[in-house]
């Protein structure tokens, strides 16, 4: 199972935050994901910063949307 950091919660996240924490937690020994899971699990750490209300609904649509 992947381990979440958390933040404060008057934490505005930034992209480069949001995936160095995903790197980070996806590159465990016992974690071996590949490039879609690693994108899946993205845009779940996004859907829920969105519903935190730490990203925009426009960042996350800019950051998850790959068209």
């Amino acid at each position: 199972m992947l381990s979440v950091k958390t933040f404060p919660l008057t934490n505005i996240m930034l992209k480069t935050q949001v995936l160095r924490v995903v790197g980070e937690t996806a590159t465990g020994v016992d974690h071996n994901l590949t490039r879609i899971q690693k994108f899946e699990v993205f845009c779940s750490v996004c859907d829920g910063l969105l519903k935190d209300g730490r990203i925009s609904a426009a960042k996350h649509r800019a950051w998850t949307n790959i068209f």
